[in-house]
């Protein structure tokens, strides 16, 4: 099966030459430019309006780009607006010129979506344009400007093996807020709706920086939602973060599978970071919800902070699960952090396993010192209970400037456990790989020296 890459971003003119040669047969094209483009990407499109010199035979010609090398662009056929078929873009005119000597058309590059939403709508299609029907499909995002889609809802994907929504590798956040490529809603998508909804097996969403900052009055109330089927999705490497208010008859659950799925599918959640979820309207507040969920989940080196629930009698959770007497959770490696309910210490809970029946297997996980009743703190063997802080040791807790990969001193570097490299669960937020001893949460940091070893001083 192929894989076919898409961009997604709202730059619809990146730039604008003219193809001088060519070599290789339709529908692939090798192609030279008389000036070779800049600011073009593997994903993007090449728009030509050609017609014959003097007028006629008009027809818009759309060719995706596959590969870069040096000067050498690989362009794809694959559409015109006439129907004539497969060509090479040199040797498409302009209308200008003579029938003896007509003139070269020029390509304008432009992303292959504008938005989120224009991507799904294609995954939907049962006869689409810019794959293969059994491709595995990746539309990729890119900081030409904030995406603001309400609400996208992948609930097709005909017979496409998978389909990733992800972020250009350059323009991705490097694990602080507003640092990449950003999703930033204005408008409501709708109570229990979801920012990003899944319907669909085999989708990955990585990458992403979603904030609910602009939706505190609105009934917006989760970033990444899970229905109906969803075996083998992945949900990782996203920063989701800073939702307050919430009218609503729920309160926000950031990553909720509301579906219970087969006993035999299997979900993956990890290394997200979540933070700063404040509900005001006197309802629970939760960073990781897969209490509904039948199958097996993988919930690995995610850090949840500042979960706060304001009802009196309502509970702040970090991460709940279990609920399906059928589900199987392996939990480790989380980090779950300043846990608030004015309704009293035993509704912060850092993790609940909401009922017995279901099986856990839990281990080298964290919770710091909000959470105080036993049963919900920190679950598993190697496990890390009523950490400080200080001995967390963020980078910044400062509100608006959150930065939560761990310091050089914190308790979590060395403290977690080698979990392979199944569905890259290796690489943490910032895209390192993780050697030797692994960190509890989100962030990998080097169980390695410390400081700076030029300094370092020997004494006989």
């Amino acid at each position: 099966m192929a894989t076919t890459t898409v961009s997604i971003g709202s730059n619809q003119s990146i730039d604008t030459e003219t193809p001088a040669t060519t070599s290789g047969s339709g529908p692939s094209y090798t192609v030279t430019f008389e000036t070779t483009p800049t600011g073009i990407h593997v994903g993007d499109i090449g728009f030509m309006n050609t017609e014959d010199a003097g007028g006629g035979n008009m027809s818009d010609y759309t060719f995706l780009v596959t590969a870069i090398s040096g000067d050498d662009i690989t362009l794809k056929y694959l559409t015109d607006t006439d129907s004539k078929g497969d060509a090479s873009p040199v040797g498409l005119y302009d209308g200008t010129g003579t029938s003896g000597a007509p003139n070269q058309a020029e390509m304008v590059f432009k992303r292959a979506f504008s938005t989120i939403t224009l991507f799904e709508a294609m995954v939907d299609d049962a006869s689409p344009k810019y794959w293969g029907t059994t491709d595995d499909v990746v539309g990729e995002l890119h900081a030409d400007s904030n995406f603001t889609d309400a609400t996208v809802n992948f609930s097709q994907k005909q017979s496409l093996s998978s389909v990733t929504l992800s972020v250009y590798e350059d323009d991705r956040h490097d694990g602080t807020a507003e640092s990449g490529a950003l999703w930033k809603p204005t408008a409501n998508s709708g109570h229990n709706q979801g920012i990003l909804r899944i319907n669909i097996d085999n989708m990955t969403a990585e990458w992403l920086d979603i904030s609910m900052d602009s939706l505190d009055s609105r009934n917006t109330n989760k970033a990444i939602v899970l229905v109906g089927t969803n075996d083998d999705n992945i949900i990782r490497n996203n920063l989701l973060h800073d939702k307050g208010g919430n009218p609503g008859s729920t309160g926000p659950n950031v990553i909720h599978v509301i579906a219970a799925g087969s006993t035999s599918d299997v979900l993956y959640i990890q290394n997200n970071i979540i933070y700063n979820i404040v509900e005001t309207s006197g309802d629970h507040a939760v960073g990781i919800n897969t209490n509904q969920w039948s199958g097996t989940t993988h919930i690995y080196n995610n850090t949840v902070y500042n979960i706060d629930s304001q009802g009196s009698s309502k509970i702040a959770y970090g991460i709940v699960y279990g609920s399906n007497t059928n589900n199987t959770t392996n939990v480790k490696n989380n980090l779950v952090a300043k846990m608030v309910a004015d309704g009293g210490a035993s509704n912060e809970r850092a993790f609940q396993k909401s009922n017995a029946s279901s099986t856990e297997n839990a281990s080298n996980n964290l919770s710091d010192d909000t959470t105080t009743t036993a049963t919900y703190k920190a679950p598993g063997t190697d496990s890390l209970q009523d950490k400080t802080s200080a001995e967390i040791d963020f980078v910044s807790t400062t509100a608006g400037s959150e930065d939560l990969h761990i310091d050089e001193n914190s308790v979590c570097i060395g403290a977690g456990v080698d979990l392979g490299t199944t569905n890259e669960v290796n690489i943490d937020i910032d895209g390192e790989t993780m050697s030797g001893d692994w960190s509890i949460g989100a962030d990998w940091v080097s169980a390695g020296v410390t400081g700076n070893p030029a300094f370092l001083m020997f004494v006989d």
